[in-house]
């Protein structure tokens, strides 16, 4: 189910007991009067758009642990998740230890941020940049804090099954980041009153920061930043975006859908940005006749094994292309002793020599020229939405880096759940640009591509080469095969 489809889903009927929903439980609290309505509440769901310092924060927590108290339900869970864990024990933790602490059971536990309540209700403070540590959990309810800056499919594929067998209720909370996850979101409380309880917090109408003090901002801040910041405006652009007009173009020419656009008359190229510590992210791609580009599947995994690529890459009827993978996956592994290139050539020929796939790595380039080659793409790109996970929404997120001692934006983009997205459009951009030079878009035959002048020592591929441009990997392979079997005969 994709993010769009799990917030559509929220609206409609259904029978919801409220059972934890708080009522008239007093903590040593008192709520500023804006968010009053929101405490009484008694909808499933609710949507709060808000202000700097408008004091969102407090009152989620507050909101948390009232819910928490008067909760009935047998070892009741809650959750505060923030975009990352360590935003959130930085900006939450104490709050609430704070608003939690007369009605201990026992002393907070500081490695979990946890709580646990006298009535048996246990309280986490979370993070969403590792979705996968809170698979598993059942939540009776939850809020989900600055919600713009959330990988999307967190909310569909991890908490929304986490509240479902229970009735959870959740709070979605956010400054805007532009028209992305927390806009959709929000128009959709907008439409269901009934379902979902909305609340917007203006500064020049909230009357919580003082009107010298807000001329003051606005003389301080460009007229974008202040309205995005501080009068709730989904409009601003999203400051360093990389992507922003090209994913634009794409909604205007109606060339983001929500339809089949693989064709098995073409050949099924795939990309991959293989991740180390974070998400590797493997899209599928075909290069139709009129040379326009279709991505028409992409997945992103942690902890996955190559086995499970190759079955997703096997998965599709139809030819098989080219699978790219980036230069640094030529790298060997200290476990296996053998290259992801390597592994990926040894599990392929296994299959029929006419159905093989090649295997080719991308070829080393600067990050700009990288992104310049994407943005030629852009305009022959179609993307399947419904099939390639958050890859839309991490193109509008992927953003440069902001650097506080130059105050300018660094040419280096910043490295977050969007830019596992990002690198894997780059790469497949780049190879796009290689296809096209060459006959119909595809590999003609398995010939070397490397020269006398690139081999390193006893004939091998010098891969560090910086005159190393391409290089066709099951001869990379058979050259590695030769040169071990040499070296384990002297």
């Amino acid at each position: 189910m994709s993010t769009r489809q799990a917030l559509q889903s929220l609206s409609r009927p259904r029978d919801f007991i409220l059972e934890c929903r708080p009522m008239n439980l007093e903590l040593n609290y008192k709520p500023r009067p804006q968010f009053i309505e929101f405490h009484k509440r008694r909808q499933r769901w609710a949507a709060i758009l808000t202000h700097r310092r408008a004091g969102k924060t407090v009152a989620l927590i507050n909101d948390l642990v009232l819910g928490a108290l008067q909760c009935k339900r047998k070892n009741p869970q809650f959750a505060y998740i923030g975009p990352t864990y360590s935003q959130s024990k930085r900006v939450a933790w104490a709050y609430l230890k704070d608003a939690a602490g007369p009605f201990l059971a026992k002393p907070p536990q500081e490695s979990e941020l946890k709580v646990t309540l006298i009535n048996g209700a246990v309280i986490y403070v979370l993070g969403a940049d590792n979705a996968d540590s809170l698979r598993g959990m059942y939540l009776d309810g939850a809020v989900m804090d600055e919600y713009a800056l959330f990988k999307p499919t967190v909310f569909s594929t991890v908490i929304r099954p986490a509240l479902s067998d229970r009735m959870g209720w959740g709070v979605f909370a956010s400054t805007p980041r532009g028209k992305n996850l927390f806009h959709d979101v929000f128009k959709q409380a907008e439409k269901d009153p009934k379902g979902w309880f909305e609340l917007t917090l203006k500064a020049s109408e909230s009357g919580i920061i003082p009107e010298v003090e807000l001329e003051r901002l606005r003389g301080d801040m460009d007229p974008e930043e202040y309205a995005q910041e501080y009068e709730c405006s989904f409009d601003a652009a999203l400051k360093g975006a990389i992507y922003a007009d090209q994913v634009n173009e794409m909604f205007a020419d109606g060339r983001v859908v929500q339809v089949d656009l693989y064709d098995p008359k073409l050949p099924l190229h795939w990309a991959f940005d293989i991740g180390m510590t974070d998400a590797t992210v493997a899209g599928a791609f075909q290069i139709a006749l009129d040379r326009s580009v279709r991505l028409v599947y992409v997945k992103a995994t942690t902890g996955t094994t190559i086995f499970d690529h190759i079955a997703d890459i096997t998965r599709f009827p139809g030819r098989l292309g080219v699978v790219w993978l980036p230069h640094d996956a030529k790298a060997a592994n200290n476990q296996t002793g053998k290259s992801v290139v390597e592994q990926f050539v040894q599990q392929f020929k296994a299959m029929p020599e006419k159905t093989r796939p090649r295997v080719r790595a991308v070829p080393l380039h600067y990050i700009k020229d990288g992104i310049a080659a994407t943005r030629a793409v852009f305009p022959r790109l179609s993307i399947n939405e419904a099939m390639t996970g958050d890859t839309v929404e991490a193109l509008k997120a992927y953003r440069r880096q902001w650097d506080d001692n130059l105050l300018m934006f660094k040419d280096a983009p910043l490295h977050d759940w969007a830019s596992d997205y990002a690198d894997m459009v780059r790469y497949m951009s780049v190879a796009v640009g290689i296809m096209d030079k060459e006959e119909g878009g595809e590999v003609i035959s398995p010939r070397a591509a490397v020269r006398v002048e690139e081999l390193g020592p006893r004939g091998v591929p010098d891969l560090a080469a910086p005159h190393m441009k391409d290089v066709y990997l099951e001869k990379m392979f058979e050259e590695n095969e030769k040169m071990g079997k040499i070296l384990r005969i002297m």
